[in-house]
């Protein structure tokens, strides 16, 4: 059984000194320093409001309210000046949604609480400026004063998501920026905009950025900024929720659900629906400002706390970039020690215990090796790949030991996982965890991997009596169904004599559904066949045959434009590409394979691309398209997408690499 750290350590950040003490009904009271506050704030977004006034996130925002009112009272500075919210207060940006969330907000603002909001991105799905406008009866964009201190709410123009959103404001902003200078050059300036600013905060930099570069330049001729930005859903108890450069930038969570950086890493962890996470901020009578990460699922005041000592002063900036370079590392005490409490044919189960940094564990790399050799020697350990793990830092209640499923390794094998702890800025603990086991056999696998023509073991279509038939010799306890969709025609094939699947390229597909477990049992190695005849190439477009491709997976792409099939595979959350030129109308054999070291793409038999990559296999999140689908890609909503039109024969998946030998001979 897990058990939860005890949190007993007390954070200590910047020229101001906080006291805790436990508070009724849960979280901190914290004790005002001499130096007083004048001014308290909360700011969060992304609380994502649906047409049901009894959702989590309606009930979640409503408590929030409560508890800015009822904590206030009891600090010795009683007031809950103003909300600030970041976008995103809707899933649609429809009236039903919108009119709720305006509801519920009059309901719990108070007089003497100032209401400053502005528009998100979702915003625009159903609606306009001119609804929100009216609704709110607020400006988009708009300069307010909350105890003589300056905030602007900013508003996208379109909601694109993209860099220019904000460029049709940019001469308004300046000036309105340049008027809060000259009224006060000594005092933070706020701001709110709904799109993170890139690249500063988490979620805004590099390949995983949700954020625009517009505001980037501007912002850095006013080091009073202290911006706030939402989003990404990114949590805001990572240190990299705090930026600072030429000005400060905070992220500022959700209401709603986690949505993670992706690639190595499982974008929607277990749980991730248990986020409700926002800043209750507070400016004291120097002008320092200090922000104290809240957590609404456990009503509970996060560890860290992010201080601003002199917002207009940046040699005094703590959250830089430095903090790459500089951060701790962390380590595990020197009682712990990582335990297999199960091995299985696939790998194991194990408890990770939780290493410690200050102020949080990022994640764990597990490294795998395979006892091995050459010539059937198995006296060295040979690199298996390596896995990423969260160590859930991100909720409160942060798991301890941490559970490590691993299922995907091959079976009556010996191996060994050495595993290294991470800060949130890649930083590695030099200490190591590490453990021997061995593998169990598959009782559900009876093929043969070494046959000179190997049966696929996931996945086997082929065509008889008029309907699609999976025969593989199977992985799983039960033959996986076929579901058809649209109307193709399944039918004798003169050339091949056999009967195959005739797709209309409009809306025929046939879809075999998968597991989130299923799927973690192909991250390392896998081969995926299909045998078609495409009827013609069209002048541009592309059409997939047989993929997974949402968000992460494999396909069998045709490029109409190029007159290419090729073949994508999703590794550390990053697309592959292999393509060859092929030839319409007749009928072809591909084989994409990855092992785990390269990608490799077979066309009738011969290999004619490939590229060495190393890493696990990315698949997709979201429940309703976890599903292969024939004549087609799979959609977001579950449906078909990218059709194609033309003949198809068998596809195939293996859960291992074939070999050039086996491959030939199938082909």
């Amino acid at each position: 059984m897990s058990k939860h750290i005890s949190i007993n350590r007390r954070t200590f950040l910047g020229a101001t000194t906080f006291l805790l003490s436990s508070f009724p009904g849960g979280g901190y009271l914290f004790a005002d320093s001499p130096n007083d506050v004048i001014l308290r704030f909360a700011v969060m977004s992304d609380i994502h409001f649906p047409a049901d006034p009894n959702a989590k996130e309606v009930q979640r925002f409503d408590r929030a309210l409560q508890f800015m009112y009822d904590w206030s009272k009891k600090q010795p500075y009683s007031q809950f000046d103003a909300l600030l919210v970041a976008g995103d207060i809707s899933n649609h940006g429809i009236a039903d949604e919108i009119n709720i969330f305006k509801s519920h907000l009059d309901a719990g603002i108070r007089e003497g609480t100032q209401k400053i909001l502005c528009m998100g991105n979702h915003e625009f799905g159903g609606g306009n400026r001119d609804l929100w406008q009216k609704t709110f009866d607020l400006s988009p964009n708009d300069h307010y004063k909350m105890n003589g201190y300056h905030v602007i709410a900013l508003s996208p123009e379109k909601g694109t998501c993209r860099d220019g959103d904000y460029l049709y404001a940019m001469d308004w902003l300046k000036t309105e920026l340049d008027a809060a200078v000259a009224d006060a050059p000594d005092q933070p300036i706020f701001m709110v905009q709904h799109y993170h600013i890139t690249p500063t905060v988490y979620g805004s930099r590099d390949d995983d950025n949700w954020g625009t570069k517009d505001l980037f330049e501007l912002l850095q001729q006013y080091p009073q900024v202290v911006n706030f930005s939402g989003h990404s859903h990114y949590p805001i108890n990572d240190p990299r929720s705090a930026w600072q450069g030429q000005f400060s930038a905070f992220g500022t969570g959700t209401l709603s659900y986690f949505e993670m950086s992706g690639g190595r890493y499982e974008k929607f962890p277990a749980g991730f629906h248990n986020a409700a996470q926002f800043y209750v901020v507070e400016v004291h009578r120097d002008q320092s400002v200090v922000l104290k990460p809240y957590d609404l699922i456990t009503d509970s005041f996060f560890e860290q706390v992010y201080t601003i000592t002199k917002p207009c002063n940046v040699s005094k900036y703590t959250y830089t970039d430095a903090r790459y370079q500089t951060a701790k590392k962390p380590a595990w005490n020197s009682d712990v020690k990582l335990k297999c409490v199960e091995e299985s044919y696939g790998g194991g189960t194990f408890l990770i215990p939780q290493a410690v940094c200050d102020p949080i564990v990022h994640s764990y790399r597990l490294d795998f090796e395979k006892r091995g050799g050459k010539d059937g020697k198995q006296t060295e350990w040979l690199p298996e790949g390596d896995q990423y793990l969260w160590s859930q830092y991100f909720f409160r209640n942060t798991p301890n030991p941490l559970e490590a499923v691993v299922s995907y390794l091959d079976e009556l094998t010996d191996y060994r996982m050495t595993v290294t702890a991470l800060n949130a800025f890649g930083g590695e603990s030099v200490q190591k965890q590490s453990i021997a086991f061995r593998t169990k056999k598959d009782p559900n696998e009876t093929v043969d991997r070494k046959a000179e023509k190997p049966d696929a073991n996931l996945l086997n279509i082929i065509f008889a009596d008029g309907k699609p038939l999976n025969t593989a010799v199977n992985a799983y306890p039960s033959q996986k169904p076929v579901e058809i969709h649209g109307e193709p025609k399944i039918e004798m094939d003169a050339t091949l004599g056999a009967e195959v699947a005739i797709f209309d390229g409009a809306d025929d597909f046939l879809k075999i559904n998968f597991t989130a477990e299923e799927y973690q049992r192909m991250t390392r190695q896998i081969t995926m066949a299909v045998q078609f005849q495409l009827e013609k190439f069209e002048e541009a477009g592309s059409s997939d045959v047989f993929a997974n491709t949402e968000s992460g997976g494999y396909a069998f792409e045709i490029n109409h434009g190029k007159k290419t099939l090729d073949f994508w595979i999703c590794i550390d959350g990053q697309y592959t590409i292999l393509s060859a030129p092929f030839t319409a109308g007749k009928y072809h054999t591909a084989y994409g394979v990855y092992d785990g070291m390269k990608v490799l793409l077979y066309i009738d038999g011969q290999k004619v691309d490939g590229k060495a990559i190393m890493g696990g296999i990315t698949y997709t999140s979201n429940e309703k398209s976890r599903a292969f689908c024939i004549g087609s890609d799979i959609h977001s909503d579950g449906g078909g997408n990218g059709f194609f039109k033309g003949r198809v024969a068998a596809a195939r998946l293996y859960r291992w690499a074939l070999t050039d030998t086996q491959i030939a001979n199938l082909s």
